[in-house]
């Protein structure tokens, strides 16, 4: 088994990929920028190896990747309308920081694969965040043509991961469980949403089965409008009434995001509301 690092370790889908790692045996190197919840993961995980190491920083990640035969790349800056709100933050993480991971690739030649997870929202770009993944995309392209006989590269593209850190169910429920009031986009507007078994198994998928840096993802994912997806929450969370303030599309929002310029998530199969009740 080899030594693998994932960076943003201390996400909710990164902690699950790096319990899967751990039983196929492989050694963790988790990289996250806070110190606390590294400490924390450590707790959880006795044998993971933990780096507090923003990808930002290229001589701490340079340390954190010795040794390491693959990475897998969770890091992001992804709340959209922060990256709206603070696009130099954005470019620095999604962009820069990748890009030191992917110069590190070339350099050290033990270094066999590296997979990062993308966006739909790097198909139909109207954001920020949107626009960093479609570049972190693309530069992975130019890595496997410049490198790609020393190392794989791959990426894995699909929606929301229910219950991701800062995702609208989180949210939502935070308010429903706190007596606030709940935050309504627009409820025609539909998402993409993925279970985080669904997306360790893509992830997997990819990196199995995929036989370039062109974006992989799940061909049955299916969507939800978010006005259903609300009902739903307050149908399994709500001890009360909640109050509903509907705010509009905010800018650098669609009212559908695309997983491929053919695939829409207007269009796409939907979850059907029992199941999904189950799985929120």
């Amino acid at each position: 088994m080899g030594t693998i690092a994932v960076t943003g370790a201390t996400g909710y889908l990164a902690e699950k990929l790096i319990e899967r790692l751990i039983t196929q045996g492989h050694t963790i190197h988790a990289i996250a920028r806070n110190e606390g919840k590294l400490i924390a993961l450590r707790e959880k995980f006795k044998s993971v190896q933990i780096f507090p190491c923003p990808v930002e920083d290229y001589l701490l990640l340079k340390k954190a990747l010795n040794g390491c035969d693959g990475i897998f790349h969770l890091a992001a800056f992804k709340d959209v309308i922060l990256a709206k709100e603070h696009p130099l933050k954005a470019v620095q993480t999604n962009i820069l920081g990748t890009l030191n991971l992917l110069k590190i690739t070339v350099e050290e030649q033990n270094i066999k694969f590296i997979l990062a997870t993308s966006t739909d929202k790097a198909v139909q770009v109207s954001g920020t965040y949107g626009a960093t993944k479609l570049l972190m995309e693309n530069l992975f392209g130019d890595f496997e043509q410049i490198n790609g006989s020393n190392c794989v590269y791959r990426i894995v593209r699909y929606g929301n991961v229910l219950h991701s850190t800062g995702s609208v169910l989180v949210k939502w429920k935070y308010a429903l469980e706190n007596r606030k009031e709940l935050i309504l986009t627009d409820p025609e507007a539909t998402r993409f949403f993925i279970t985080w078994e669904q997306a360790i198994d893509v992830i997997f998928s990819c990196l199995n089965d995929a036989q370039s840096a062109e974006p992989f993802y799940p061909p049955d994912m299916k969507s939800i409008s978010l006005g259903i997806l609300l009902e739903l929450t307050i149908r399994k969370y709500a001890k009360t009434v909640p109050d509903i303030r509907v705010i509009g599309l905010q800018k650098g929002e669609n009212k559908h995001e695309c997983i491929t310029a053919d695939l829409s998530s207007e269009y796409a199969e939907r979850w059907n509301n029992e199941e999904l009740l189950n799985l929120i």
